[in-house]
């Protein structure tokens, strides 16, 4: 840092993640060929267990409706194997 200070009104932050499923082709496909529920912005409608479909579970990215913003990072993985698990 030079300690040169900046005086602003707002900040912005980008993470670099899409707002779109991750996989969504597949997904997509996954949903119509067994009747699985997508949200209006395409992502998995799961439950608070994360299950999909009684043989499908989704973690990550995919998990983001049930988990909220940490699912994509180590913390939302760990949240996702707890509620997997239980």
């Amino acid at each position: 840092s030079t300690g040169e200070v900046i005086d602003a009104e707002q900040i912005y932050l980008a993470t670099g993640l899409g707002q779109r499923p991750p996989g969504e082709a597949l997904i997509e496909k996954l949903a119509k060929s067994a009747g699985l529920p997508l949200a209006p912005c395409g992502y998995p409608v799961v439950d608070s267990s994360l299950r999909w479909h009684p043989r499908i579970y989704v973690s990550g990215g995919l998990a983001e409706l049930e988990l909220g913003p940490s699912a994509r990072n180590i913390a939302g993985a760990r949240l996702a194997s707890e509620r997997i698990v239980a």
